[in-house]
């Protein structure tokens, strides 16, 4: 961060670039290597919330650059307000910057310039380098960042409308995945593999709600008021911030895992035959690579230090540590699903009985709606999320030149990716959505009776029922010893 009023007594960032831009013939004439950070350090002071006053160079420093420039033909343009004599000198006890071998040290000491670690390769030192900001922006890593608590690229209605958004969809998604749930854990056995992964898929994006409704709730830094400069929108921020990086990635890379599990399964079981059994036996191998894996690519972006702040949602993302992984899980995925459609079409081909070729084309057809309704908006939320990238920083602005602030970025995208996560996250329960569930609820609703006498009668009505409309999806359906279909012999 800077402050002024700076050394020549600008209280404007404005005026301080028509200063800079009269000084660049000695930042250009090369007379000392330290002659852009002397200038810019005394244009710019730096400013941090951990240190009372504006840190200016030390007065060694000052003398060494004007005695190496003192010979060039630049000498005369000097300026005036730069009085070596007035600048902090270290042997007094007084804080002030050097630049000894291009790292930037904050000195106390004569001949020792004490280094602050904890500063090392942060966002306030960043800030000194030679680049100007618009407003509302700070430099962060050579690159203009917006500050927190601030519209930068989006105005507050637009923050406004986001957060009801996501607040809605998230209520949706919690309520629709919850019911699935009730109903898999009322009915366990009547899905099993290879439906049963539809199960943990609707858990993970139960979970990313309630994520998602914490956030918003609790944890919104869009009402909490922040206007720190030194907070930067696109670093680290709040733990809070990272918490919810690390629950919502690792929840949406195992839903795409259980995503993959599911097609799996169905291709083993349909084109290679495996029973319900032997897909039970693997559960603990799917377990692992659902629950385990998805952990490594969040972790991984918090210790590459790429987790960023979104200013519009307030919340963190990394670049492709978790879009990237999830995006080949979800083509994988599809891939399989194609593959076990197929050979469900060609078992319907080579089999000639009517009753269990329209049940397996129920089966097939269940597949492919439900697989459509989850994959093209995972699929699409993950692309509109790379479509979100050039929101992350803008250019800096030229010396001399007017430093305008950009224009204000549309929210759509980012509606449509919260749209197609939560929307579609919750059409990940429909699997259970059909007329065998509606009669298991209505017979269990008409189950309660108001004497003993129709207590048992509709008791007996009710495991009937049970009975009728609890089995599996692919009841009645036997994947083995039927003949393989090979599209090359023809039907």
């Amino acid at each position: 961060m800077t402050a002024m009023p700076n050394l020549a007594g600008h209280q404007s960032q404005t005026d301080a670039e028509n200063m800079i831009n009269e000084l660049l013939p000695i930042m250009d004439s090369d007379c000392s290597r330290q002659a852009r950070f002397l200038l810019c350090a005394s244009m710019f002071p730096l400013c941090s919330p951990d240190v009372s006053r504006p840190v200016a160079a030390c007065k060694s420093l000052c003398e060494t650059v004007k005695s190496e420039c003192s010979q060039d033909s630049v000498a005369i343009l000097w300026p005036k307000f730069i009085d070596c004599d007035a600048l902090p000198q270290p042997e007094r006890q007084e804080l002030c910057m050097e630049v000894p071998q291009d790292e930037l040290k904050f000195g106390r000491t004569k001949g020792h310039a004490a280094t602050w670690p904890w500063l090392k390769n942060s966002n306030i030192i960043r800030p000194m380098s030679t680049i100007i900001c618009p407003a509302n922006f700070t430099a962060v890593n050579d690159e203009c960042a917006p500050q927190c608590g601030s519209d930068a690229r989006f105005t507050a209605e637009q923050k406004k409308i986001v957060e009801t958004w996501t607040l809605a969809l998230s209520a949706i998604c919690f309520i629709l995945t919850l019911f699935s749930l009730v109903t898999f854990w009322a009915e366990p056995m009547r899905f099993g593999y290879p439906e049963r992964p539809v199960l943990f898929l609707a858990l993970c994006y139960n979970l990313l709600s309630v994520c998602y409704l914490e956030r918003v709730i609790f944890h919104n830094p869009l009402r909490e008021g922040r206007s720190d400069d030194a907070c930067v929108c696109c670093g680290l921020s709040t733990t809070s911030c990272l918490a919810s990086y690390i629950s919502t990635s690792y929840l949406t890379l195992s839903a795409a895992t259980w995503w993959l599990i599911f097609s799996l399964c169905w291709y083993l079981s349909s084109s290679k035959q495996w029973s319900s059994e032997a897909l039970e036996k693997k559960s603990g191998l799917f377990h692992v690579m659902a629950w385990v894996l998805p952990l490594a690519p969040p972790i991984a972006a918090l210790l590459w230090g790429a987790v960023k702040q979104q200013e519009l949602t307030g919340m963190c993302s990394s670049f492709g540590f978790v879009k990237i992984p999830t995006l080949f899980l979800l083509v994988v995925g599809a891939i399989f699903t194609i593959l076990a459609s197929r050979s469900l079409k060609g078992l319907s081909v080579t089999v000639n009985d009517d009753s269990f070729n329209r049940r397996l084309t129920q089966v097939r057809t269940r597949i492919l709606v439900f697989s459509c309704v989850f994959f093209v908006p995972a699929f699409l939320a993950v692309v509109l999320g790379f479509f979100e990238l050039h929101y992350e920083t803008v250019p800096s602005c030229v010396f001399g030149e007017p430093c305008l602030s950009p224009k204000k970025y549309s929210s759509i995208p980012t509606l449509m990716r919260l749209f197609f996560i939560l929307a579609g996250g919750s059409m990940g329960g429909m699997w259970v959505w059909s007329k065998k569930t509606c009669d298991s609820y209505r017979s269990r609703i008409s189950s309660t009776p108001s004497t003993s006498s129709s207590a048992a009668t509709k008791s007996g009505q009710f495991i009937t029922k049970k009975t009728k409309h609890s089995g599996p999806l692919y009841a009645g359906i036997n994947f083995h010893n039927v003949p393989i279909y090979n599209p090359s012999q023809g039907v």
